[in-house]
């Protein structure tokens, strides 16, 4: 009896030592968040750029001839559903050359990845059989790695059962991206903006904070969700993050932001996103591009406000019409929110005739949608469409700005849930902006109906008749609408839009009912005609056409459009800018019917906070440092990226 007790006391013993053991050895966030906090409270101390001679003399041709070997895989040996690739330091990869620490996170301990060149193969492009890439002097041996992609099985198009493919991919400053069963690489999100699209780089240079620590949690045999940390660290700014990611028909990426800031910011876009627009239904400019209609990774915007208000600004490129610049000025977008339910980057258009392009496959890029959890309170969805003539530069920006200012010493923590999607009916839950045409010069406006002829005189009819109606003078015709304005300004051209609402049960409503137009825009002074709504039998949408002539030139023209029954919206809100040719600096704003705000003086009409938004246009060149570190970030085509 004496030894049995002996045994078990010597057992809880050791079950004791071996609990204290792990939970000493369990690496939990609130750890990252504590190292994130720490770090902050001291000076920045940015991670070296010291890409070695031998890498910096590669072309981007010869850096395809490096890539991680598929026996290396973290994770491989124990045959997880969840397998981690590196990227190797590369002349072609987003500037600044840094290289990120990474760690494996498992029950028991905490571990650091070390990088070896043997992890690598090292080829030399264009030679069959492949010849090896030889260095001289060899790689340093502590290089590090530049990034990493993880892979799931089944995820690429036509993938073989059973196969890994790549799904998630972090790679440069704070960037990352992600796919969805049976997708391509599209936008890419980031970590935070820290100022970004300042209108004076001079005194508001836009920085570019790194992921400069990775953990990666060992997942299990049966894992569906995979657990990541990092630190993100920059001069304002220093970060605790928190990835669950969830591949799948839709992959979902939970995020947990800690931000502890050093010094104020001017302007915090949390939870950004870069895309990229170069051309599409709406366009006027193909740049000589004569085989493709369309060309863009995201094709609009949609918001989903707290009380389910749901508007779309489809994304659009400028000109000037004076100089015949293309893409000469930025725009900007604030649509204010109190708490929305969600908003994201959309492609909506996923009919490959619309791209005709067997490499790039715009039409299985992903949708980005956004729902909010924590921290979010008062602020605007900011969207900013930058100008641009190159597919391979993402030159749309989306982000959530909070209206609260940002001051040193701060300390903000955002949650909120990224889907990757290709398409979902219930965003919207109305009807949704199928298509935008758009016709410069308007065609003429139909004729007015002619006047009915004068009555025949009738000598029985006027005798009984006490006022005949004079021979000669014909009655009153049915009411038109006029032909034109007074006067057309000087400058100004007839513009028709043509918008197409599909979806939801629209198409059930039959053709001899329409729906009711509320069709609005601004400013005062801008003239309308020929609204009409009518039903495509074709493919049972419902077409809305109407006309404008603008105020004066280069005027902002805000237009809103939807469709409605009884009042009840059954429709999503389209929202437009038209601008000919606007003068830099020009500005108009819509200023949004906030609670506990007074609208601004030349508010033309009244709409929630999601359909109002507050547009704003810079000369292009006050972007350009911004623009080409965006490019630096973006300059590999996107075809011959890695996954």
């Amino acid at each position: 009896m004496r030894l049995h007790l002996t045994l078990a006391l010597i057992t809880l013993v050791a079950l004791y030592v071996t609990l204290r053991a792990e939970h000493r050895h369990r690496f939990t966030f609130a750890q990252v968040q504590e190292m994130a906090q720490a770090r902050a409270a001291k000076p920045y101390a940015p991670l070296p750029d010291d890409l070695p001679p031998q890498l910096l003399n590669l072309t981007p041709l010869q850096d395809a001839g490096i890539f991680s070997k598929e026996t290396a895989r973290l994770w491989r040996r124990k045959g997880l559903p969840f397998q981690v690739d590196f990227y190797h330091q590369l002349n072609s990869n987003p500037l600044p050359h840094i290289a990120p620490k990474f760690y494996e996170v498992t029950s028991k301990r905490v571990q650091a990845l070390p990088y070896s060149p043997n992890l690598f193969n090292f080829f030399k492009v264009g030679t069959n059989p492949p010849q090896p890439l030889v260095f001289n002097p060899p790689l340093p041996a502590n290089l590090g790695f530049a990034g990493f992609y993880v892979r799931y099985p089944d995820m690429a198009i036509g993938s073989n059962p059973g196969s890994l493919d790549g799904f998630f991919s972090a790679l440069g400053a704070s960037y990352f991206r992600a796919i969805a069963k049976d997708q391509v690489y599209g936008l890419s999100g980031r970590g935070v903006a820290i100022d970004s699209s300042m209108p004076d780089l001079t005194k508001n240079p836009e920085e570019f904070p790194d992921f400069t620590d990775w953990w990666l949690r060992q997942p299990d045999s049966t894992s569906t969700q995979l657990i990541l940390y990092a630190i993100l660290d920059g001069p304002s700014v220093c970060g605790a993050y928190e990835f669950k990611i969830t591949p799948g028909s839709a992959t979902s990426v939970d995020i947990h932001a800690s931000l502890y800031f050093r010094r104020d910011v001017a302007r915090l876009g949390i939870d950004p996103f870069s895309s990229m627009y170069l051309f599409g239904e709406n366009a006027f400019d193909h740049f000589n591009d004569t085989a493709h209609q369309e060309i863009h990774d995201s094709d609009g915007l949609l918001i989903q406000s707290a009380d389910d208000q749901w508007s779309w600004q489809p994304l659009s490129q400028s000109d000037d019409k004076r100089t015949g610049a293309k893409g000469y000025q930025l725009q900007e977008y604030a649509f204010s929110e109190i708490n929305p339910k969600g908003y994201g980057l959309l492609q909506r258009d996923r009919d490959y005739q619309h791209y005709q392009d067997n490499q790039n496959l715009y039409n299985v890029r992903p949708s980005a949608w956004v729902t909010p959890h924590a921290g979010f309170g008062r602020g605007e969805v900011t969207l900013v469409e930058r100008p641009s003539n190159d597919f391979n530069t993402d030159n749309v920006v989306m982000f959530w700005h909070p209206a609260e200012p940002i001051r040193a010493g701060d300390h903000k923590d955002y949650s909120y849930t990224i889907d990757f999607y290709t398409d979902d009916p219930s965003r919207p839950s109305v009807a949704y902006t199928k298509q935008t045409l758009i016709n410069v010069p308007a065609p003429p406006p139909p004729a007015p109906p002619p006047f009915p002829p004068a009555p025949k005189p009738d000598a029985t009819a006027a005798a009984k008749s006490p006022s005949p109606a004079t021979p000669g003078k014909p009655m009153a015709g049915p009411p038109h609408e006029p032909i034109g304005p007074p006067f057309i300004p000087r400058g100004t051209t007839s513009v028709q839009f043509v918008i197409d609402f599909a979806g939801n049960g629209i198409e059930n409503i039959p053709a001899d009912q329409p729906p009711d137009i509320d069709l609005r825009y601004a400013p005062q002074g801008t003239y309308l005609r020929d609204k009409r709504v009518e039903k495509n039998n074709f493919d049972k949408s419902w077409r809305v056409t109407f006309s404008i002539v603008p105020f004066k030139p280069y005027v902002y023209t805000l237009l809103r459009c939807s469709l409605k029954r009884d009042g009840r919206p059954l429709t999503e809100t389209w929202n437009y800018t038209w601008r000919k040719g606007p003068l830099p600096g020009d500005k108009c704003a819509l200023p949004a019917n906030n609670p506990g705000t007074t609208p601004t003086t030349g508010s033309f009409f009244t709409c929630a906070p999601s359909t109002c938004p507050t547009t704003r246009t810079f000369p292009a060149s006050r972007w350009k440092p911004s623009i080409a570190r965006r490019k630096s970030i973006n300059r590999t085509p996107r075809a011959a990226r890695r996954p």
